[in-house]
């Protein structure tokens, strides 16, 4: 079977009941399945199972979607070991031919034959194995992690892959760059190579670490590829997902080697951003295991900057965040092997919870920025208890009544909301239309119609429909997150649509078209205060235009 026919296999075998009752306690209620939500604390009970679309959905949080996602949302799992962990369940064999994607599957047979050569080079033990020992990266620790070499040399991996795969495959996974005359020349030379796993443990990148030190580029990483996206990956994580699972932790450190020097030192609930910036998909991939996280960014100016981004985007995925201050190194790497182990978890015991991080970090020169901010980042945590709790620390450093950043925190929240934005009726109606008929939606856009749909803040309409349509999963997870729940509130309910696709696409087009008017319009009035003669003609001819399409599209 292919991924996609083990797929449709496990929701068809899978009892979303039994599954969601090992999570809570559900009751039959009409055709439904209620019970209290497993996703966050509630007292009257919000959580619906359908056992015949095999759907939950949580009318309090949100949440929602299909057993697979069920399983990877309690779990902490990736989709590939949930879909695993299922067929297992249910007796279905987990065995994927190779029909959908062998251009993935041949990108990951590449990546894993250079992993193999790099590996073999750096136990011949020459410059990639010294340059190893003198970071102190012990023996055992290199061989767990796959560590290896890139020899000084122009077309080493070219040549040892060029008998079983084309330059352009080699290319597309990232191992070689194209000359301007057209030949080729390989991207890692004369580096300790760090190969770059998924969470569920396939390699998709490198990292390479210089070995000389008259080589410009001190790190290298592979481009982004169709199996490798940075700002989805986080380095270490297969290795480390169970240790962080268990501890409830999560140290997030910059690059490789301060990922190595923790590992190595026995502390083992690590992961590497592969950089600064940490993402939004980044911190959702990390709360699948963890509760809290330590942010532990080099000891200068940018690593703290980065880590004062980083907080709010960890406290709106429902972790709490506390920084690690190395005041006697650059960085992890050098702080463990100045002062070692032992007080590093010092360091980490003492680390600063992630508000008063950010009320010092902005306040250095103004104390009411430091505030703001603070309030800023607390505005993003959804559990209320929590939230009074960072209040609470907030209150006590910056030596203000907690109700008072209560308020402020609820008026931040009240503009958020304000915002944010939320369905329309005309919205709710084409997405009813397309959780149950999308190809009838889709074959309604025809010609400008979907040229002007497409380009405006309805476009993810489209997006939403090809994606039920060609069976993608959790269609819901492509839409905007202020809206996804009310999206996948109505997929749930399943109502049916009381206007035809036609009709929902043409006035949604009209909507477009008339809002364009309007805005036209306000530009008028505004080159006739200024007086531009010039302007007032041409945007009388576009708004001329555009009445003649909504006229033209009313008949």
């Amino acid at each position: 079977m292919d991924l996609e026919e083990i797929k449709n296999k496990v929701k068809e075998s899978a009892d979303i009941v039994e599954i969601a009752s090992r999570y809570t306690s559900l009751k039959k209620t009409g055709r439904y399945y209620r019970g209290l939500c497993p996703f966050h604390e509630e007292k009257t009970p919000s959580f619906y199972v359908d056992p015949d679309k095999k759907l939950y959905h949580c009318f309090g949080c949100g949440a929602g979607g299909d057993v697979i996602k069920l399983i990877m949302e309690m779990e902490g799992v990736s989709f590939m070991e949930a879909l695993r962990s299922l067929a297992n369940q249910y007796g279905i064999p987990f065995t994927i031919s190779k029909k959908r994607t062998r251009q993935e599957d041949i990108l990951y047979e590449i990546l894993q034959s250079a992993m193999e050569l790099y590996i073999h080079e750096l136990w011949k033990r020459g410059r990639g194995y010294n340059y190893m020992k003198s970071r102190k990266i012990p023996d055992e620790v290199a061989r767990e992690l796959n560590l290896g070499y890139a020899p000084n040399s122009w077309n080493f991996i070219l040549k040892a892959l060029s008998g079983k795969y084309n330059p352009q495959q080699l290319e597309a996974a990232g191992l070689i760059i194209k000359r301007d005359d057209g030949g080729y020349y390989d991207r890692f030379r004369d580096r300790l190579m760090f190969p770059i796993f998924a969470e569920y443990g396939r390699v998709v990148g490198f990292g390479g670490r210089c070995v000389s030190q008259e080589t410009e580029a001190k790190y290298i990483n592979s481009p982004e590829t169709a199996v490798y996206k940075k700002g989805k990956t986080l380095y270490g994580l297969n290795w480390t997902k169970g240790e962080i699972r268990k501890k409830g932790s999560a140290i997030i450190v910059e690059g490789y080697m301060d990922f190595l020097s923790l590992y190595s030192a026995g502390i083992k609930n690590v992961v590497a951003s592969l950089g600064t910036s940490l993402t939004e998909d980044q911190a959702s991939l990390i709360s699948r295991f963890a509760e809290e996280i330590y942010l532990n960014y080099d000891n200068d100016e940018a690593g703290r900057r980065s880590t004062a981004r980083a907080i709010p985007i960890l406290f709106s995925k429902g972790l709490s965040v506390r920084v690690i201050d190395l005041e006697n190194a650059k960085d992890p790497d050098e702080f463990v092997e100045k002062f070692g182990q032992a007080s590093y978890i010092y360091k980490l015991e003492e680390a600063e919870k992630g508000v008063i991080f950010l009320f010092n970090y902005y306040g250095r020169e103004n104390r009411e920025i430091g505030v703001k901010k603070a309030i800023e980042a607390i505005s993003y945590i959804d559990d209320p208890i929590r939230k009074r709790y960072e209040i609470g620390e907030l209150a006590y450093v910056s030596k203000m009544e907690e109700d008072i950043l209560m308020a402020m925190v609820e008026g931040k929240e009240k503009a958020f909301a304000q915002t944010r934005p939320s369905l329309s009726p005309l919205e709710e109606e084409a997405i009813k239309t397309i959780s149950c008929c999308s190809e009838k939606f889709l074959s309604s856009l025809e010609g400008e119609s979907s040229e002007i749909i497409r380009n405006s803040r309805f476009g993810y309409l489209v997006a939403l429909a090809e994606a039920v349509a060609s069976n993608i999963d959790n269609p819901t997870e492509l839409v905007d997150k202020n809206i996804r729940a009310e999206v996948s509130k109505i997929f749930f309910k399943n109502e049916k649509p009381t206007t035809s696709p036609e009709k929902i696409v043409k006035n949604i087009v009209d909507s477009i078209l008339k809002e364009k008017i309007k805005k036209i319009q306000m530009e008028i009035k505004s080159a006739e205060r200024e007086g531009n003669i010039e302007k007032i003609i041409e945007l009388m001819r576009k708004k001329q235009n555009l009445i003649k399409k909504v006229r033209g599209k009313n008949g």
